[in-house]
């Protein structure tokens, strides 16, 4: 049974405004038992006048006193529970308590956090695909200029300065060019050489800076108009800031899928108040520059609209931008060159999820779900503006989280549904920080999963702009990218979990958010917001920049002697040291003394499955025998890659003759230990059982030569 809170809530006028104040939290109030309830509750006591006895409760129901350990433990609890009592009071009652507890709107100090964090990317990060669409969009001004514009594909070709085409449409070249005006003209007046200038490229970012400050103002707008207070509306600017799905894309990638989202959700406020002609004309520059904003686009025609003809000549109203450039360069060979392709692989991924219908054939359910969600839009009667408002928000949601997490996407395609995620937070009049913590970690799941998969995070996304012309890169770099950071096969055993936990976050954040009557009835939210909430979305931030910015200055240990080659792939000999009598060994003799700290070996031992309790055994021999050093690992622990064994302070002798040494214990529970060898490297004799084989063992020394 489900009890209705919205009694305790002050709710919105018609007009928006509230009838008191809007962010006290309603309090619940224990009852109490009457004189009666208490008699009757007591165990062995008739109540007056009663005709029955109660028969004695038998010793072993009684229970046993405590003991001198349980009474000391009851009094040991009973004052660390008033010290923590007493402390919480004296916190709560300072000055930092009271600012801790004070959310009705961002406070200074949450601005400065976020402003810190900005203004560092800024600076900081810059993605290459941004490069070449701003040197496409001063392409786009030559050919205004010269009065070509219809031969802007070839010209782009032409002059190209990335290497890589025009694969847009040409709105979103315009964009750029507007923006990007300034810049042309000083190139023309210096020849400035913009694809390497500092401020030139800061200008460019700078344009998807704007878009989402325009983006966090429609948002507090769409916030207000669902009844927020001014006040609290300012958490939901704050929010999309400060959101993983929009600070990434906007800041680290510097994509400019957030120029559609401004467009999309100008285009929404205005259907919220009702203004169809300002929707239309929004929506036809967000399908203009980008087909995503047709996922909302059809099903917010058909949640009002329910007259087929008027409906459909809505939705030719927001595509003629869309058909106007197509017809622009129809038939120019360049155009489909330089787009062609592109467009139809992103069609593509849509298929990519699904399940197999029939001889091969995948059933997507990406298109699945769209087409339910226009049934379903059109299908659906609402009653009134509150109910259009509630569900001109859950609509994009569905449509664009389910893009994210059932299309293989671009990760900097998750800005889409950043906006609705937010919103629908401060709409649903319950779950506030359950529905927080679900945007942050979707968008933080995802990001991890493209993130081990290779994507955007990698150390040369920073030498462009401003932190890379003033901090050198580290020479060489202890990881390439963040992805390098986990050791072993990370696409196979944690991207799986990333991806099922961003998929099960959203089918939770869909079941908790659908607009039912209580939804409608309690809109918006008027919960306090934590600040410990809000301190851990910067923090989930910080720390991920943080890793970025890692793999930029953090220098390579020490390497005395390598065989591992980031060009050469290692191959895997053929001997497998589970089995009995199996050894592999090379002798190895070095120039110089050298100080070894830490030794990596490289194996090939993935199909080793966790029932296999062998030892692998690493030996170090000096040229009479001795053992300079040895060295154990539980094979169900190796991986296909490096395993390393810290040596401590060991010192090998220029000279000296030593032989590494690998056996294992005899199992045969399933799987293969190799060991890999470098075949381009033939420097040490390397035998298998005795047998000479061709390659050096892939071995790292981290220390110094002497």
């Amino acid at each position: 049974m489900t009890t209705d809170h919205t009694a305790d809530r002050e709710h919105p006028q018609g007009d928006g405004s509230t009838a008191g104040p809007r962010d006290v939290e309603p309090t619940s109030v224990a009852a109490t038992a009457g004189a009666g309830g208490a008699a009757a509750a007591t165990p062995g006591v008739a109540s007056a006048g009663s005709a029955t006895t109660t028969a004695p409760v038998p010793a072993a129901e009684r229970g046993r006193q405590p003991g001198r350990v349980g009474l000391a433990l009851d009094r040991a609890q009973e004052r660390v529970g008033s010290a923590v009592g007493r402390g919480m009071d004296a916190v709560g009652g300072s000055r930092a308590g009271r600012w801790f507890q004070r959310t009705e709107q961002p406070g200074l100090v949450d601005w400065l956090l976020l402003g810190a964090i900005v203004v560092f990317s800024f600076v900081t990060f810059l993605y290459a695909d941004v490069r070449a669409t701003f040197d496409h969009s001063l392409n786009l001004l030559d050919a205004i200029f010269a009065g070509r514009v219809q031969d802007f594909y070839q010209i782009a070709i032409d002059q190209t300065l990335s290497g890589h085409p025009a694969v847009y449409d040409v709105p979103v070249y315009l964009v750029f060019a507007i923006w990007n005006l300034p810049t042309w003209i000083i190139v023309q007046l210096t020849g400035l050489d913009y694809m390497e200038s500092v401020p030139a490229l800061l200008w460019a970012k700078a344009m998807m800076v704007f878009f989402l400050a325009v983006a966090a103002k429609a948002v507090v707008d769409i916030a207000r108009t669902a009844g927020l207070t001014r006040q609290r509306s300012r958490w939901v600017g704050f929010f999309l800031v400060s959101s993983m799905a929009a600070f990434v894309p906007v800041l680290v990638v510097v994509q400019y899928d957030v120029i559609s989202v401004a467009f999309m959700l100008l285009g929404i406020h205005a259907y919220m108040r009702g203004r169809t002609r300002s929707f239309l004309l929004w929506f036809l520059a967000a399908n203009t520059l980008k087909l995503f904003a047709v996922f909302v686009f059809i099903p917010l025609i058909l949640l009002r609209e329910k007259r087929v003809i008027p409906a459909a000549g809505q939705l030719v109203v927001g595509m003629l931008g869309l058909v106007a450039c197509k017809l622009l360069y129809r038939g120019d060979l360049a155009y489909e060159i330089s787009t062609g392709r592109f467009t139809d692989d992103m069609l593509d991924r849509l298929l990519y999820v699904g399940f197999d219908w029939h001889s091969g054939i995948t059933a997507s359910l990406f298109v699945g779900l769209m087409v339910g969600l226009v049934i379903f839009a059109y299908a659906k009667r609402v009653a009134d503006d509150r109910e259009r408002i509630a569900f001109a928000i859950y609509i994009p949601l569905v449509a664009f989280l389910g893009f994210c997490v059932l299309v293989p996407i671009n990760p900097y395609w998750m800005m889409l549904a950043a906006p609705f995620s937010v919103l629908i937070i401060f709409l649903n009049p319950r779950f506030l920080v359950l529905n927080t913590l679900l945007e942050t970690f979707t968008g933080l799941a995802l990001i991890a999963a493209y993130t081990l998969l290779g994507w955007l995070t990698y150390g040369g996304i920073i030498e462009y702009l401003l932190f890379g012309q003033l901090v050198p890169r580290a020479d060489p770099q202890r990881w390439y990218s963040v992805q390098d950071m986990w050791p072993g096969d990370v696409t196979w055993e944690r991207v799986p979990f990333l991806v099922a936990f961003a998929i099960t976050c959203f089918v939770a954040t869909l079941v908790l958010n659908y607009p039912r009557r209580a939804f409608l009835a309690g809109m918006p939210n008027v919960e306090r917001i934590p600040r410990s909430v809000v301190l851990v979305r910067l923090g989930v931030l910080a720390s991920f920049l943080a890793l970025i910015v890692a793999t930029y200055v953090v220098p390579a240990r020490a390497v005395a002697y390598s065989s591992a080659s980031p060009t050469v792939e290692p191959v895997p000999d053929t001997t497998d040291l589970l089995l009995p009598g199996n050894v592999v060994e090379q002798e190895m003799v070095f120039a110089d003394d050298i100080a070894v700290t830490r030794m990596e070996i490289g194996f090939d031992a993935g199909e080793v499955v966790w029932v296999n309790v062998s030892a692998l055994h690493v030996e170090l021999l000096a040229s009479d025998g001795t053992a300079v050093y040895t060295g154990t690992a539980p094979v169900n622990t190796l991986e296909v890659g490096v395993t390393p064994f810290d040596t401590g302070d060991l010192v090998l002798e220029a000279g000296e003759t030593y032989t590494l040494r690998l056996t294992a214990d005899e199992n045969d529970e399933g799987g293969q230990v190799l060991v890999q060898l470098n075949p381009e490297q033939d420097s040490f004799v390397t035998t298998a059982n005795g047998v000479v084989i061709p390659g050096d063992i892939v071995l790292v020394l981290d220390g110094a030569t002497r």
